[in-house]
């Protein structure tokens, strides 16, 4: 079972009609963003919540 993080990733992803391809690099995207700092406001971790992963999402597929 994915965790919620995950769960919530793939709901985006989703939404936003990714193919598989592009769900994994978004996932990539996700950590890279992370570790560079620009990590989201859910917890310590930097992890997003729902509406950032929305932000990251049109911003990863050049929708802004």
């Amino acid at each position: 079972m994915p965790k919620e993080d995950i769960k919530q990733i793939n709901a985006v992803a989703k939404e936003f009609r990714m193919t598989r391809e592009e769900r994994r690099d978004f996932g990539e995207f996700l950590e890279t963003e992370k570790s560079n700092g620009c990590g989201g406001s859910r917890n310590k971790r930097g992890d997003f919540t729902y509406q950032e992963l929305r932000e990251k999402a049109c911003e990863f597929l050049g929708l802004q």
